[in-house]
């Protein structure tokens, strides 16, 4: 059978990348030896609307095959007592994440109208006037418009470096030309045959052909702001898109450099980090988003730091002995957030086998629901004849572990 114990630390592969659970005040031991290693802290704080966010989440093979049903979970508090706390809080962040910065480093911070005025002065005692960068402006057009004002229809991410020899290749963020766009530009074609477009200035010909890249300035306009069905969406309602983070991560970093992101939520700068082979380390002061970011990720080689669930929930499990397989039938859940017609498997998002040592879990394979797959697998022969310890993710995002007892012992 299997009991429930404590196992707050899991370990994939050689567990260099980490991903906790935890704050800035007291940031985790892995994230406090990256300070001066780091090439890119990106930091996306509460913006302080004063609003509670919630997250949705799908659930059952039909919700993670059609995004229905899906669950209406608590996602993070927006609200502060007074600017005062918020901006105290903003300014624990951002000089934490300067401490994590390598001397080449670049610091991203992405808000909105409320605070990017605020966020720029105190930027500039942190880093030095000097150090500033960009004002990078996030253009996009989904939510309401307000008939008061202009509507308000951007973000602000600021750019620092920690010192002037920063690192900075604008050449692998590469756009495509429009080459056919009215301008005051004559259009012509070469003796190879390649279009272009020209200016004479000072008499002498400018040449600007059509198969050549541009390369983005400081107002993004081309990358749109997540739509309700994309497959990428996690149900944070705050998720930033992959591309954004693509785009700003390419030119300050180089594969195996290391990224940091200390608000990490759904795990967007991580799985960008991933993808573009540098090493990661995300920080988050919720568990469930800590689940939700691992749920993105491949976990090949990563510390995961987050407190298990010790609630008393039952793994409903059973060893066939006929097949030699054991069979995952679900978790036993109690609460008002279970929808009525969920049965135990349905609410079982991902498990995984290992092994535990103390407080430590040392996973070698994981089971997860997707998009793609919406089935999750609900059996494996054991190794050897050795029964596996478990990790499970509910749909709510709390981990669980589990230690095999041999109850004939």
């Amino acid at each position: 059978m299997y009991e429930q114990v404590n196992a707050p630390r899991a370990v994939y592969g050689d567990g260099k990348n980490v991903l906790a659970c935890g704050s800035v005040e007291k940031l985790p031991r892995e994230i406090r030896a990256l300070r001066g290693r780091v090439q890119c802290v990106y930091l996306d704080p509460p913006f302080m609307t004063g609003a509670s966010f919630r997250r949705k989440r799908s659930w059952g093979e039909q919700g993670w095959r059609r995004g229905s049903p899906a669950l209406d979970l608590p996602g993070y508090e927006d609200r502060f007592p007074d600017e005062k706390t918020y901006l105290q809080l903003l300014r624990r962040m951002i000089t934490a994440g300067r401490e994590l910065l390598r001397p080449e480093g670049v610091f991203c911070l992405h808000l909105d109208w409320r605070m990017s005025g605020q966020a720029r002065l105190m930027c500039d005692r942190i880093f030095g006037r000097d150090r500033f960068l960009n004002e990078i402006i996030w253009s996009y057009e989904s939510g309401g418009r307000s008939k008061k004002c202009f509507p308000r229809k951007h973000d602000t991410i600021l750019l620092y470096s920690r010192s002037a020899a920063y690192h900075f290749d604008l050449t692998r963020v590469p756009l495509p030309r429009q080459g056919n766009r009215k301008n005051h530009m004559a259009r012509g074609v070469d003796e190879d045959g390649r279009s272009y477009s020209s200016i004479v200035s000072g008499g002498k010909e400018y040449r600007y052909y059509d198969d050549e890249p541009v390369y983005p300035g400081d107002v993004w306009t081309d990358i749109g702001f997540l739509q309700q069905r994309d497959p990428e969406r996690t149900g944070f309602i705050t998720q930033k898109p992959l591309k954004l983070l693509e785009r700003l991560l390419l030119p300050v970093t180089r594969p195996g450099d290391w990224v940091a992101d200390l608000c990490c939520g759904s795990g967007t700068t991580l799985a960008a980090a991933e993808k573009l082979g540098c090493h990661y380390a995300g920080l988050d002061i919720s568990p469930q988003a800590v689940s939700v970011s691992l749920a993105r990720l491949k976990a090949e080689n990563l510390t995961v730091l987050c407190p298990c669930g010790m609630d008393g929930t039952a793994l409903l499990a059973e060893m066939d002995d006929a097949a030699c397989r054991l069979r995952i039938r679900g978790l036993d859940l109690k609460g008002d957030w279970i929808p009525e017609k969920a049965g135990p498997m349905d609410l079982l998002e991902s498990w995984e086998i290992g092994t535990l040592e103390g407080d430590t879990f040392l996973s070698r394979k994981r089971f997860q629901r997707s998009f793609i797959y919406p089935a999750l697998v609900d059996s494996l022969r054991p190794e050897h004849g050795c029964m596996p310890d478990l990790m499970t993710t509910d749909a709510a995002g709390v981990r669980r572990a589990y230690r095999w007892v041999d109850t004939f012992l």
